[in-house]
């Protein structure tokens, strides 16, 4: 699976991110989604990538390097179109994002989900995330599921 760097003028871009915000919104009261604007795509702590079906943008996923006590990537933004789940992108996109997380010197991995994230939330288990407590700009949420992963260097 090939996955490329994108921006925020990377084709397909805005349009997919407004998929993921229509079905996160129709899940989800708008208080709960913590949703990554487009033009903040291209901050220097945001890393994204992407993935191209027959030059449509069909999958992405990033991370965005936080501080809390100590530095750690919140990721981000991971999702497929329906027509093209099943086919492990979502996997590979996470373990992808682990490896660079890792390879710039990250030793801990955040995310907040969706409690009718079933599928995600299988995903981040069986990769090894362990449920956590809220973290960062987050409050607890009744939908809100969080969850973290320790990086071996």
């Amino acid at each position: 699976m090939q996955f490329v760097q994108l921006t925020s003028q990377s084709a397909g871009l805005a349009a997919l991110f407004n998929e993921i915000d229509t079905l996160m919104n129709s899940l989800y009261p708008a208080e709960a989604n913590d949703l990554v604007p487009i033009d903040e795509v291209d901050n220097p702590n945001t890393y994204l990538i992407g993935h191209y079906h027959e030059e449509e943008l069909v999958a992405c996923g990033s991370y965005i390097v936080k501080q809390d006590q100590s530095k750690y990537a919140e990721l981000k933004r991971i999702y497929v179109k329906p027509s093209q789940r099943g086919k492990g992108l979502a996997k590979a996109i996470v373990q992808h994002l682990l490896t660079q997380a890792k390879i710039q010197g990250l030793k801990q991995v955040k995310l907040e989900t969706g409690d009718q994230q079933h599928a995600a939330i299988k995903l981040y288990e069986a990769l090894g995330f362990e449920f956590c407590d809220a973290f960062g700009q987050y409050r607890q949420e009744p939908s809100s599921v969080f969850m973290q992963l320790p990086l071996k260097q």
